[in-house]
Order: structure tokens, then sequence, then C-alpha cells
């Protein structure tokens, strides 16, 4: 699980096709919908402590790529 880089730096790895964990005690939920979308297809974002996001969080991150997001 990651949690030592930046949001940017996790976004310039999700562009560029990597698969993401990362705690999501450390990361907003704006950090996480832009780490999201930047998530090229067959790529996933795995957010562990998903329970410090409210649900409107979790509906707003996983709305910027169905399919591609998990909470945990």
């Amino acid at each position: 699980m990651i949690n030592h880089l930046t949001a940017l730096d996790l976004q310039g790895i999700a562009s560029r096709g990597g698969s993401l964990e990362v705690d999501g005690a450390v990361y907003t939920a704006m950090d996480l919908q832009g780490i999201a979308i930047r998530l090229t297809p067959g790529a996933h974002l795995k957010i562990h402590n998903s329970k410090t996001k409210t649900a409107l969080d979790l509906q707003g991150i996983a709305s910027s790529k169905p399919g591609q997001v998990v909470f945990a």
C-alpha cells in the first residue's frame, strides 16, 4: 500500500498504466478522484481505509472511472 508519494506522483503512475493500492487516510477525496481519472484501461485503484471518506466522496471517486476503483 502506497502512502509515501504525493497525489501528483500517483497521477503520473496511473497515467502510465500503473495499478495502485493507496492509503485513503493519507489522501483527500479530490486527490483520489484525480488519481482515478488518470487510470488507463485495465488499471485499477484500490483505496484502503476508505472508512475515512463519506459515501458522497466514495461515489465521486468511483464515478471517475467506473469498474476500475476498489474500496477496502
